[in-house]
């Protein structure tokens, strides 16, 4: 995400919310809009592609952020949290599933 205002975002998410990608990230803060209908980037074989990867290696994914967080834990030895915040219907708890799939798996 280039421009960092108002402006700006809204129109980054916009732009990849027609084409179905609901992921961007906003330096390390990553902004999720909720498709209201399922998306096939949840599966097994994309978890596996996102672990042990630095975020931005790979497109914005809820499990970047999910596995940095497990990784995080281990090397640095500290507590750690995903902070997961919207309105009624966002698809926050959908996003802690994913999150809690990504740290049993």
């Amino acid at each position: 995400l280039g421009v960092m205002s108002e402006e700006g975002l809204l129109e980054n998410i916009s732009v990849r919310f027609d084409q179905d990608v609901i992921y961007t990230y906003t330096g390390s803060i990553l902004v999720a809009c909720n498709p209201y209908h399922p998306l096939s980037i949840y599966g097994v074989d994309h978890l596996k592609r996102y672990r042990n990867q630095r975020i931005g290696a790979l497109p914005p994914h809820i499990f970047a952020i999910a596995d940095t967080t497990y990784r995080n834990l281990y090397s640095l030895g500290t507590n750690q949290c995903v902070v997961i915040a919207g309105e009624s219907g966002a698809g926050k708890s959908e996003t802690t599933k994913y999150v809690l799939m990504h740290l049993a798996n």
